[in-house]
């Protein structure tokens, strides 16, 4: 009888335990669905500064209170916080593998 009692208790343990996983599981998914609503770092005023994270709504910056700003601008080439990427994005690769003359072609895997 005590057998029983015990494998009954260790598997009610074990549905309960699964059960309060899969709860947490699903909060945490709804959670981060939410979170990933946020605007702020496709927004033209975001900084990517963690001193000023946005120069219309500092406070509410990159907090849940984000999702449905009012100020929202899709951001550009021309925002101060893109300008690095976009600039290096521009670039054409003009410059060529030179070839130095003092060391051998093939020592430096180069054939001519």
């Amino acid at each position: 009888m005590t057998v029983f009692i015990c494998c009954f208790l260790t598997w009610t343990l074990m549905f309960l335990l699964l059960g309060s996983m899969g709860f947490v599981l699903r909060e945490g998914v709804q959670q981060l669905r939410r979170l990933h609503q946020i605007p702020c770092a496709d927004c033209e005023f975001f900084t990517n500064d963690y001193r000023l994270k946005c120069t219309v709504n500092p406070y509410v910056a990159c907090t849940e209170d984000a999702i449905g700003c009012s100020d929202f601008e899709p951001k550009t080439c021309f925002a101060n916080s893109c300008q690095q990427y976009c600039s290096r994005a521009r670039k054409l690769p003009t410059e060529t593998s030179q070839i130095n003359p003092s060391v051998p072609p093939l020592a430096t895997g180069i054939r001519i």
